[in-house]
C-alpha cells in the first residue's frame, strides 16, 4: 500500500497507538502531530490519565503498532507497525517514530460495531413507533434493542427513521434484520446517512472510531 496514504491523516486526529512488549501490548489514545518524509512520524506523548508511567512503557526502540483512521475516506484505517526513535522533553514532550517502510489499509466493516446505550425511537413506514436502545453503532448501520412483548418479526425490510433523545438529527434507515430475546427483539438497521454525516454524529457524543479493533501483522 503507497506510503503517500500517510500524508492523509489529519493532523490533530487521535490515533491508536499499540505498545509492544516480548508477554503482552498496552493500546493507548493519542494525537498524529505531523511527520517528515522518509524520516520519522510524531505523536503527543500521552498524558498520565491515558498512560500512568508512560516512561516504564514508551522507550526508544521499542516496537509499535500505529492505527488512524482516514477521513474522506469511506471509513478506511491506515496501520503500520515501527520502532520508536527518540522521545524528546523540549519544547514539548512528543514521541518520534521511524517512518514505516510500508503501511496497510483496512475499510471499517459494517459489522464492527462500537457498543452504545443511546435511548431512540424507532419510526416504522407504517408509522408504528418503537421506543428502544441504540446498543451498538458502526459508521453504516445500528443494532436496536426494542423491549415489547408484541409480535416485530413482520417489520424487517421495512424503512425506518431512527429518532434519538439526544440529538434533533434523525437518521433514515431499513430494517435488515429481527432477532427476538427474552424481553424484546433486536434489529439490524443499515443507514442511509453518508459518512461526514455519522463522523459528526459521533463526535458529537464522544464515540471515537479509532475504537474499532484492527490487527497488523
Amino acid at each position: 500500500m503507497p506510503i503517500s496514504n500517510l500524508n492523509n491523516i489529519t493532523i490533530g486526529s487521535l490515533v491508536d497507538l499499540e505498545i509492544l512488549t516480548p508477554t503482552s501490548s498496552k493500546r493507548i489514545k493519542t494525537e498524529m502531530v505531523g511527520l517528515l518524509d522518509d524520516k520519522f512520524i510524531i505523536l503527543n506523548y500521552p498524558s498520565s490519565k491515558r498512560l500512568p508511567v508512560a516512561s516504564d512503557y514508551l522507550r526508544d526502540g521499542i516496537t509499535v503498532v500505529v492505527r488512524a483512521l482516514i477521513e474522506g475516506s469511506g471509513g478506511k484505517v491506515i496501520a503500520f507497525r515501527q520502532k520508536i526513535m527518540s522521545i524528546s522533553s523540549h519544547p514539548a514532550r512528543l514521541i518520534f517514530i521511524n517512518f514505516p517502510e510500508q503501511v496497510q489499509l483496512f475499510s471499517l466493516r459494517s459489522q464492527t460495531r462500537i457498543p452504545t446505550l443511546l435511548p431512540a425511537k424507532l419510526k416504522l413506514s407504517d408509522d408504528r413507533v418503537l421506543e428502544g436502545v441504540i446498543k451498538d453503532i458502526s459508521l453504516t448501520g445500528v443494532m436496536f434493542d426494542v423491549r415489547s412483548n408484541k409480535e416485530l418479526e413482520s417489520i424487517k425490510d421495512m424503512q425506518c427513521t431512527i429518532m434519538l433523545d439526544s440529538s434533533a438529527q434523525n437518521f433514515e434507515g431499513e430494517v435488515c434484520s429481527v432477532k427476538e430475546h427474552d424481553a424484546g427483539i433486536r434489529c439490524g438497521i443499515k443507514l442511509l446517512a453518508s459518512e461526514d454525516e455519522m463522523n459528526t454524529f459521533m463526535k458529537e457524543h464522544f464515540i471515537d472510531p479509532s475504537m474499532l479493533e484492527f490487527e497488523v501483522g
